[in-house]
């Protein structure tokens, strides 16, 4: 969780620092998160469930075109992993927050498409029956979409998106302890991909 909070100050900061920009907008993110059936562990393979993310966010608008962007989105999924004495399954909360950039294509006066990069922390809050603990790990992300300009204060944008609790050498984003002897191996990653989309309210 320092990590978390490092992030957050920094982010804070560059808030702060950017209320002279042109334009603050509230994000509200919504969207399905799909299966990934990809993980592996020391003594088999793992799935983690799909299902409904939520978030938000602030977006600074550093020009016409480009933005910067603080956001979190979360799911709970079920997660079903093999362990040293077993199966373990139970829920999982998997928790992104990102600090990113933001780039728009103008269509025309109402739509633009963008692209995001993001860059930021991500941490599990696993129930008991799994038997893991609460991981922070470094993390990635981006998105590809549309964005419908209803009036000056309100926007829709419609995005496919993908997060990656990214893991490098000599740990990773894992279910399971050295007690149970479960977890990803060296050099796996999970990919979350979801199709969504975000309400937006300009504040500024």
């Amino acid at each position: 969780m320092k990590k978390v909070s490092a992030l957050f100050l920094l982010v804070f900061g560059l808030v702060v620092t950017s209320l002279a920009q042109p334009s603050v907008t509230l994000l509200t993110f919504a969207g399905y998160t799909f299966d990934d059936n990809s993980f592996d562990t020391e003594y088999g393979g793992g799935k983690i469930g799909g299902g409904f993310q939520g978030g938000g966010g602030l977006e600074i608008g550093m020009s016409e075109h480009a933005a910067i962007e603080l956001i979190y989105q979360n799911i709970k999924s079920d997660v079903t992993y093999a362990g040293f004495n077993g199966n373990y399954h139970g829920k999982c909360g998997i928790n992104y927050a990102m600090l990113g950039g933001t780039r728009y294509a103008p269509v025309n006066e109402k739509i633009s498409g963008f692209g995001s990069v993001d860059l930021g922390a991500a941490w599990s809050n696993p129930e008991e029956s799994l038997k893991s603990e609460s991981v922070t790990k470094f993390a990635i992300g981006g998105r590809l979409g549309v964005r419908i300009q209803a009036n000056e204060k309100v926007s829709v944008r419609l995005h496919a998106q993908v997060l990656s609790p990214v893991q490098w050498a000599g740990g990773g984003f894992y279910f399971g302890t050295g007690g149970s002897g479960a977890g990803v191996s060296t050099g796996s990653t999970i990919w979350q991909f979801n199709l969504g989309g975000s309400l937006n309210f300009r504040l500024k």
